[in-house]
C-alpha cells in the first residue's frame, strides 16, 4: 500500500502534523517513524518568535486550546536539524509562515534549495498570532500563496482556517498556486484564553466542512481536526481525502500513530 501526495510518495496515510512533536529533535530520538507517511514539523519563520505569554495551553472538553505564537528559533536554527532530517526514513515538509510576503519569498529561496525537504505547508491560519491570520482574506491568501509559488517548485500546501463557507477562500489558494491543501487549522475558541481548539470536539465541524467542498475541489487534501483512531481516520477518508494528520493526539498517546495504523491497516 501506498499513497501519493502530488508526487510525495507515504507508505502510510498518517501525516504527524505541524506542532505537537516540535521539530522532531526530542521525538525521534525516542520513537519510531514506522506508522508514519510524512513528518511536518513545527512552523518555522524567518527570525526567532518568541510566542505568546503564559498560559499557552488549556485543556477542555473534547479538547485542548492552545495559544502558542508560533514561538520558534527561526529558519538558521531550524536549519541546522538537516542531518536528522535526512536521516529519517519519511519525507518531510516544513512549515512556514511569514508576517509579510517578503518574509514568505525569502523562505520559500531557501527551502527551494534543500533537496531533503519534500514540500512546504504554508500555514495562513494561526488563529492566534496578532495580523499574521492571512486566512481572513480571499485576496490576502491568494497573494501569499502566489509569492510563494514564484520561488518554491516543489508541492505547496497552504494550510488553512475553518469557515462558515471555506470555498472562497479555498480558491484563492487554489488559484494561487496551491497543489495540496490541508484543512483545517484550529477552531477558534475562549475559556481562560483565547486560541485555538483542537481534539475530539472540533472533527464533527471539520467532517460536515470537507463535505461540503471535497467535490468542488480537485487537488489532494490532508485533513486535520480530531484524528484519535482509526475510525476517525476512515471518516476523513471516505471523503475522499488523500492523507491524514494527527496532532492533539499525541499528547495523549506519543505512540499513537502506531496504535491507529496497526488497526487502520487491517480496515483499508
Amino acid at each position: 500500500m501506498s499513497w501519493d501526495l502530488c508526487g510525495i510518495k507515504l507508505r502510510t496515510p498518517l501525516v504527524a502534523g505541524s506542532g505537537p512533536l516540535g521539530w522532531g529533535k526530542e521525538f525521534f530520538e525516542i520513537f519510531s517513524t514506522r506508522a508514519l507517511g510524512l513528518f511536518i514539523p513545527k512552523t518555522v519563520t524567518l527570525n526567532r518568535k518568541i510566542g505568546n505569554p503564559p498560559p499557552r495551553i488549556e485543556e477542555t472538553v473534547g479538547g485542548l486550546i492552545n495559544s502558542i505564537g508560533l514561538e520558534n528559533d527561526g529558519l538558521c536554527e531550524w536549519l541546522k536539524l538537516e542531518p536528522l532530517y535526512r536521516s529519517l526514513d519519511i519525507p518531510v515538509m516544513s512549515s512556514i509562515a511569514g508576517s509579510t510576503l517578503e518574509e514568505i519569498r525569502k523562505l520559500g529561496e531557501v527551502i527551494n534549495e534543500l533537496d531533503y525537504i519534500a514540500g512546504i505547508e504554508l500555514n495562513l491560519s494561526c488563529p492566534n498570532v496578532k495580523g499574521e491570520n492571512w486566512s481572513n482574506s480571499p485576496d490576502s491568501i491568494f497573494e501569499a500563496t502566489s509569492t510563494l509559488r514564484k520561488v518554491y517548485k516543489r508541492p505547496i500546501f497552504v494550510k488553512l482556517a475553518p469557515k462558515d463557507n471555506p470555498l472562497p477562500y479555498i480558491m484563492s489558494a487554489v488559484e494561487g498556486g496551491a497543489d495540496g491543501l490541508t484543512l483545517f487549522n484550529t477552531f477558534p475558541a475562549c475559556k481562560t484564553i483565547n486560541g485555538g481548539l483542537s481534539g475530539p470536539a472540533i472533527k464533527p465541524i471539520y467532517i460536515r466542512l470537507l463535505g461540503e467542498i471535497r467535490d468542488r475541489v480537485n487537488i489532494p487534501i490532508m485533513a486535520s481536526g480530531g484524528v484519535f483512531s482509526a475510525s476517525d481516520v476512515l471518516d476523513y477518508m471516505n471523503l475522499g481525502i488523500n492523507a491524514v494528520q494527527i496532532g492533539t493526539a499525541f499528547f495523549k498517546d506519543p505512540n499513537i500513530a502506531e496504535i491507529i495504523w496497526r488497526e487502520l491497516k487491517n480496515l483499508l
